[in-house]
């Protein structure tokens, strides 16, 4: 049944929801891994502030006598605030400042998560950091599988065209979004596809705004990073990283808490991790010079692993002082595989007569 609009006061139309109900079915939106990775960068920035903060201010408690207004309930208005947004307004700017905004209230509300598991409400339980990490972690592996190569599906992109056009009824599309919008409908197969086309050839249309600075920034930034890429010593800066981490782990393990408080199943898995990013950084480092595309690989294999098991334990044992490690690993793993790009765009192609060859 087809729900029927309701005039409503000044002409306003309205849906009775109740008979507009449809069978669940979930579009993925083009724009999802945008929204996501501004949710989760905001996230991220808001927990290393606050704890940065909280650091230098001797946590001060926010206040008066028995009461403690707990950062968590400000991150739970900024959540309610994001679905407000999301919910009630139009636009994709206004989708972007609801994923900012969920994004720093979900930072405040997750920094708190060892009061919520412990019977004491302790702010300091130990594996709370590699919780938070955890979770973040968990986060962009979905960004990343939103950002695959797979093509769209021809519903998907007609939803995505649609979605234009929503924004563009109310604030108009740049002859840019126009086109990519028409361009991803493809050859009209249905009246549906040739209305989606009509509607976007009739939005109006309003001038390209100027290029943002940090879009600039970003630019320059992935330049330096490819330059580095073909040049030898980051890459083999990387291996030196990779074969000194048992090194470092101790050493930074010693200057956090001078060895004390260690949790013992945490630093067993952290010390297994690293002996086997430390192997694979030992064979890539020999295959480095014979087999440059073979090394690369290994090396991208023990930061991610890194990265996805080893810092876990790491930040229950080094809370966040593993942030800098952290950092380092993502800078390496970042020009490692902008060296592995370049190793394949620079390889010259197979040839079929040879053994190693496609027909082989």
């Amino acid at each position: 049944m087809q729900s029927r609009p309701v005039l409503g006061k000044a002409g306003e139309v309205r849906t009775d929801l109740g008979e507009a109900a449809v069978p669940l079915r979930a579009v993925r939106a083009g724009n999802a891994a945008r929204y996501l990775r501004a949710f989760v960068l905001s996230g991220i920035g808001t927990v290393l502030l606050i704890r940065a903060y909280l650091g230098a201010t001797g946590y001060p408690r926010l206040g008066t006598g028995g009461l403690h207004i707990a950062h968590v309930l400000w991150g739970g208005v900024l959540m309610v605030v994001a679905i407000g947004l999301a919910t009630v307004l139009y636009g994709h700017t206004v989708r972007l400042a609801a994923a900012i905004v969920g994004g720093v209230g979900f930072g405040l509300f997750l920094d708190e998560v060892g009061k919520f598991l412990t019977v004491d409400n302790n702010y300091f339980y130990r594996p709370a950091a590699s919780i938070i990490y955890l979770v973040f972690v968990l986060l962009v592996v979905l960004d990343r599988w939103l950002r695959s190569p797979a093509p769209p599906s021809p519903l998907q992109r007609r939803a995505d065209a649609v979605d234009v056009a929503l924004g563009g009824v109310v604030f108009g599309v740049t002859a840019r979004q126009r086109a990519h919008a028409i361009r991803s409908v493809g050859a009209p197969q249905s009246e549906l596809d040739h209305a989606v086309v009509r509607l976007l050839a009739a939005l109006p249309e309003r001038e390209e705004t100027a290029v943002r600075p940090w879009y600039h920034l970003v630019d320059r930034v992935r330049e330096a990073r490819d330059r580095l890429a073909r040049r030898r010593w980051p890459v083999r800066a990387a291996a030196g990283w990779i074969i000194a981490q048992p090194l470092l782990f101790l050493v930074v393990g010693a200057i956090i808490d001078g060895g004390h408080h260690r949790e013992g199943g945490a630093a067993v898995a952290a010390v297994l991790t690293t002996i086997v990013t430390t192997v694979l950084g030992i064979v890539g480092a020999i295959r480095l010079r014979r087999n440059r595309a073979a090394a690369l690989r290994l090396f991208g294999l023990a930061l991610t692993i890194d990265l996805l098991v080893g810092q876990v334990f790491k930040f229950t044992l080094n809370q966040f002082g593993a942030v800098p490690a952290l950092v380092v690993n993502l800078l390496l793993l970042s020009v490692v595989n902008a060296a592995r790009v370049a190793a394949r765009s620079e390889a010259p192609p197979a040839d079929p007569s040879t053994p190693d060859g496609p027909l082989a």
